[in-house]
């Protein structure tokens, strides 16, 4: 299960990229612009922990700057706030490219979104330049189903149920 740190939250939280860090050492000083970073991969799983923490402004801005203004912060919002992140799965990184899924929840429905993300490097800084979708159908989560979280509750005793209504 993914945790979600907040400006609420105390103590040590695990990062929602996976990378097994502590949020605090792993991609929150990234999204926090207190340092940038240092690979594809990295900006790939800090875009994924911005849309888990809901810091759209950040993610709007790891766009190549020329693409920028065609993804505002509303619409970035929009699809963040509708949907309950889950979990993030690297499939294949090299130095320019990253190959992911990430799996929300939307409503009662599972979905994945699997992409070959391009990246570039531009005076040194990392940006998401554009990727390649592999479309996959959505799987209705009936109320007595196990969360597809990895929480063990069922869907309608999950936050996750909750938070994607």
């Amino acid at each position: 299960m993914t945790s979600l740190p907040s400006a609420q939250t105390e103590g040590p939280v695990p990062c929602p990229c996976g990378s097994g860090q502590l949020y605090a050492s792993c991609c929150e000083p990234l999204i926090l612009n207190q340092t940038t970073a240092s690979s594809a991969e990295q900006l790939m799983r800090s875009r994924y922990s911005a849309y888990c923490t809901k810091h759209y402004l950040y993610i709007q801005q790891s766009y190549v700057p020329d693409l920028q203004a065609s993804h505002p912060v509303q619409a970035l919002a929009e699809f963040g706030d509708a949907v309950c992140f889950i979990g993030l799965e690297i499939k294949a990184s090299s130095a320019t490219q990253v190959h992911f899924i990430a799996r929300y929840i939307q409503q009662d429905r599972l979905e994945q979104l699997e992409e070959r993300s391009s990246f570039e490097q531009i005076e040194g800084r990392w940006y998401y330049r554009d990727g390649q979708l592999t479309p996959h159908p959505a799987r209705k989560i009936g109320r007595n189903d196990t969360c597809p979280c990895g929480s063990g509750l069922k869907f309608k005793k999950c936050e996750h149920q909750a938070a994607s209504s």
